[in-house]
Order: C-alpha cells, then structure tokens, then sequence
C-alpha cells in the first residue's frame, strides 16, 4: 500500500486499519478457514439450506449477478471441475470422458438454490463446493479503497500481489498511475502498460498445470463451457473503475470465445482490457497482443 502525502504516524495507523479489514474479508470468503462461513456452507449446504452471515449473503447474490451478465462465464462453483485437472495432470493424464461428465454434474448456479425471502443457500449437489477465489480481491481492494477515501486519503496505490491492483487519483508526478503486465517468461520486461485514475486492474492467466495436453500448455483456469482447462500461455487483464468489475471480467473474458467478447462487455461500463499470448520463436516465448478493447 503506497499512501501519498499523508504523514508517517498516520499511515502508519492506516496501514494497521487495512490489515485489520483485509483479515475480516477474508475469514468471510476464503474456503481454507475450517472455521469460516464459506467452509461452512461447503460442509452442509448440501444436507439443509443454510442461513450464511448477511455480508456472505450479499457476496454470493452478487455473484449470481455476475454470473447472469457474464452468461456463465464466471462461476464460483466450478472447484470439483478444477481439482479434478488438477489430480489427473499431476499424474500425467487427462481424466476421461466420464469423469469429466460426473464432475459437470457437480458444478453450475442453477445448482444452487436461493431463497431470497428466507436468506439461505442450498446445495442441489452432495458433491458441491464454491469457491471465491475469482472475486475476493477485487471485493476487499474495493472496499479498501472506499474506506481510504472516506477517511481523506486522495492518492494511493493498493497492490495484491501485482494480478489485483487499485489506485486512487492520479500518481504523484503525472496524470496516471503506469501500471505495466509482466512478460511472464522475463518478469523484468514489460509486456504492456496501463494508465490508471481511480481505477483497478486485475489480470488472470493461463500458468501451465505440471503437465502438458495434447494441444499444448494446460493451464490453471477452467472454462465453465467446454469444461476443459484454458490451453497455451496467455494473460488478460481489464481496467475499471470498479476492482470487482475488473476482477471477475479478467477470467470470464479469458474463457469467451473472442468473437463474443464485446457482447459481454457491453454489460459493464468504462472498461479496456488487452489479452497477451506467448508464441514460440526461436526457442523462447514472445509475447504479442493478441486482442484488445477500449486501448
């Protein structure tokens, strides 16, 4: 986190403040707390409708939001399908045919059953679990920022591991905050550069499983479609003013077809966003731009 022009002591305490909140986010979304409610709901959901805290419940409804205005692209449920590449690959293999199938049938929102009036959650699957791991930091660097502003903070750069990114005004010696994309073979070269006003960048890509398909690099991200992991190196990332905006369109852009992506868009406002691939020349990978919007 990089305050601009707020004095020592006072950062200081805003830092401890953000830690505080970024903690609190996370024991509500994250699935590894044995103790959290999203473990909880991935425990019993599928026995009994259960009543989730009211900041899960609004997280899960948003995502169903998302959900319909991506037309499925992203999805929260898709961890079975995800742990299953995962398991095969490590073995050296693709699982087959049929366990794909069992494993789509475990996976999908509409297998998820809402009561809005009585606020709770069920499970159409016994073999269901979601996963948030696609939208949590957008979520707490939204709300971070919006904590930092309501207490007076103008300029500022919150940084989650460089793939989630959210500014607020303008950098301190220009218009914009340079934000560059990492060439993922020479992390020291700059594949390409964003220019943010209050605004947020998040970039999903395609880090190979231990294991290669028939067609290539296997990667980490699953597409809700076909079912099958996204092939070859690529990374796309999306600028906008909203950090959970840009966090859930840079997996569901990087799983939609490119023909359909300015329809998906179209959803949202204020959004660029450009995809890089990787092709080999010469014995190494060259990144290229390969499509872009709103640049």
């Amino acid at each position: 986190m990089v305050l601009v022009g707020v004095e020592t002591e006072r950062a200081e305490a805003l830092a401890v403040a953000a830690e505080r909140e970024l903690r609190a986010h996370e024991r509500t979304m994250s699935r590894f707390d044995p103790e959290g409610p999203v473990s909880e709901l991935n425990r019993r959901a599928a026995e009994n409708a259960v009543q989730p805290p009211q900041e899960l419940w609004e997280i899960l409804s948003l995502c169903r939001d998302y959900w319909k205005r991506t037309h499925g692209a992203f999805d929260i449920t898709l961890l079975p399908l995800t742990q299953l590449w995962r398991e095969h690959l490590d073995r050296g293999a693709e699982p087959t045919a049929e366990a794909l199938k069992q494993a789509r049938r475990h996976i999908g929102f509409e297998r998820l059953d809402f009561d809005d009036s009585a606020r709770t959650l069920r499970f159409l699957s016994n073999e269901m679990s979601i996963d948030l791991g696609g939208f949590g930091k957008g979520y707490a660097l939204e709300r971070l920022a919006g904590s930092l502003r309501a207490q007076g903070v103008e300029q500022a750069l919150l940084s989650f591991g460089e793939s989630s990114i959210t500014v607020l005004g303008s950098h301190p010696h220009g218009p914009a905050w340079p934000v560059g994309i990492a060439n993922m073979f020479q992390p020291s070269e700059t594949a390409h550069t964003f220019h943010l006003r209050n605004a947020s960048l998040s970039s999903s890509g395609t880090a190979p499983f231990n294991r290669m398909g028939s067609s290539g690099a296997l990667g980490q991200i699953v597409d809700p479609h076909s079912g099958r992991p996204i092939e070859g190196y690529r990374t796309l990332s999306v600028a906008s003013p909203s950090g959970i905006d840009a966090e859930v369109l840079s997996t569901a852009l990087l799983v939609t077809l490119e023909s359909d992506r300015a329809a998906l868009i179209s959803e949202f406002s204020s959004v660029s966003a450009v995809e890089i691939v990787y092709y080999s020349e010469a014995g190494k990978f060259v990144p290229k731009i390969d499509w872009k919007y709103g640049l």
